[in-house]
């Protein structure tokens, strides 16, 4: 495993490169994993872009933090931007191309898991270097916050929402003094992010991984480890739980196991303190990962989801909107599987589970990529 930067103007994100434990060629085919919302790259996604990474399926993988969280940059910190975390994706199959010599430049695929799910797939319709999507536990964020969890709740109750957090913008601007911008172009990096350039990554050479372990709090920094972003938090606007901490019996059993997962010592990250910039609700209630698939999304789709997850709405929503969609040429998603009896949050650290995941996965995605 190598630390690294990619490059996001007007900022960076810290990322970790995983080389394919065994090449069959001189170059070979790349994964991205994608996070989900509140996660970073030291919990389980590492643990499938190390896995992917590994024999048989000998993937360069990347996994990383998202622009406004974690140790990546941007500001102001904890919005959740998805129009950003789609361009994300990008910047990394930037890097990928760019900077690691010995990645399959044509043979790029993208593993989104929860959010990152969505995201993937909002990536690859309109990045179309990327040639495969695979999806676990999908969930599209727009329709989760408009609708609810399981899809069930009405839409125009957010109006309320979207007037309430215009009515705090326009007091906290009022309360704000005036500031200057400044960096390149007149854009603000923000206070403590370090502009960084990419550094190319010789893949020759030998990488010994460091091995991150499935039910275990992670450490709070790696080797190799460099902050990109150590400013306060001061002038960020109203901070919200991005995960309700009161969640009771009443509460839906994926929603009540996605707190304990990130707010308990079953996961929890220093950099994954489950918090939302109140600005993010009216970014995300407008935001569709699924707009336009059945017109733009062109590229084989694999989706892994429990059988009493209760977000399963999603992939079929996906499954269906392909199915509609004859002017792409996708009839459906490519593979379905529905894995009885498991939950939306077992495959994020569950042996059985993740290992069933990176097993179907990883021999889709790799037929999928080398017969391009």
């Amino acid at each position: 495993m190598t630390s690294i930067i990619v490059s996001r103007p007007p900022y960076q994100l810290s990322a970790r490169l995983y080389a394919p434990e065994a090449p069959t060629t001189n170059y070979s085919p790349a994964v991205i994993v994608v996070p989900p919302s509140n996660a970073v790259k030291e919990q389980f996604p590492s643990t499938y872009a190390r896995l992917l990474s590994r024999r048989p399926h000998s993937f360069y993988t990347v996994c990383y933090d998202p622009s406004n969280f974690g140790a990546s940059g941007g500001n102001p910190r904890y919005l959740e931007d998805p129009n950003a975390r789609v361009a994300d994706i990008s910047a990394i199959v930037d890097y990928l191309m760019r900077e690691v010599r010995r990645v399959d430049k044509q043979k790029i695929g993208v593993v989104g898991i929860c959010t990152g799910g969505g995201y993937a797939i909002a990536a690859a319709k309109k990045d179309w270097r990327i040639k495969a999507v695979a999806t676990i536990s999908l969930v599209n964020i727009g329709d989760w916050f408009r609708i609810g969890w399981e899809g069930r709740e009405p839409a125009e109750k957010h109006t309320e929402t979207m007037k309430v957090v215009g009515d705090e913008r326009r007091k906290e601007l009022r309360m704000r003094p005036s500031s200057s911008s400044s960096g390149m172009s007149g854009i603000s990096l923000g206070p403590g992010v370090i502009s960084l350039p990419s550094t190319p990554v010789d893949t020759r050479r030998s990488v010994t991984p460091t091995f991150d372990n499935y039910r275990r709090p992670s450490t709070p920094t790696s080797p190799g480890f460099r902050e990109l972003h150590t400013g306060s938090e001061e002038e960020m606007g109203k901070i919200i739980p991005f995960l309700s901490t009161t969640q009771n019996e009443n509460s839906h059993a994926d929603l009540q196991e996605l707190t304990e997962y990130y707010t308990t010592p079953r996961a929890y990250h220093p950099r994954a303190d489950n918090k939302l910039l109140q600005q993010s609700l009216p970014l995300i209630l407008t935001f569709d990962a699924f707009d336009f698939v059945e017109m733009y999304l062109k590229v084989p789709v694999f989706c892994m989801i429990g059988g009493v997850a209760g977000s399963r709405w999603h992939t079929d929503r996906l499954d269906i909107m392909l199915r509609r969609g004859s002017r792409s040429g996708i009839r459906g998603v490519d593979n379905m599987v529905v894995v009885e009896g498991v939950g939306h949050v077992d495959f994020f650290d569950g042996f059985e589970e993740i290992d069933r995941a990176v097993s179907d996965i990883g021999g889709w995605m790799r037929a999928k990529l080398t017969s391009l």
